[in-house]
């Protein structure tokens, strides 16, 4: 026969359910924020390669265009260093404005004609 539990545990079930599931919501909410913090940190990388490469090859039209594919809110920074183009693109990733982290990648093309 089973036993019938006892009246401290009853409802044991239901908090253990409510704290497991507390703690899956908070995990999820988690590597969310992971991944759209390396998304963000990815097209700041791409962004910063494309400008990069393009101011390296002097088509300032092109670098314009590719600097509007940074991140929402994104600074662009240029410069040279020796015979080499340096951009770096800083950004916030995050949550809206919630628990944002700065993110920034950086690019450096040997300047074309610089050989």
């Amino acid at each position: 026969m089973t036993q019938m539990p006892s009246r401290g545990e009853r409802g044991m079930a239901t908090a253990e359910l409510a704290m497991v599931s507390l703690v899956v919501a908070a995990v999820a909410m988690i590597v969310a924020w992971l991944i759209s913090m390396l998304m963000v940190l990815n097209l700041c990388q791409i962004t910063a390669n494309e400008v990069a490469r393009q101011d390296a090859r002097g088509d300032r039209a092109a670098a314009r265009a590719a600097e509007r594919d940074a991140p929402r809110g994104a600074q662009v920074l240029r410069r040279r260093e020796g015979k080499a183009t340096v951009v770096q693109v800083t950004a916030r990733a995050g949550f809206g404005e919630l628990f944002t982290v700065p993110v920034s990648a950086q690019a450096r093309v040997l300047t074309e004609g610089s050989r």
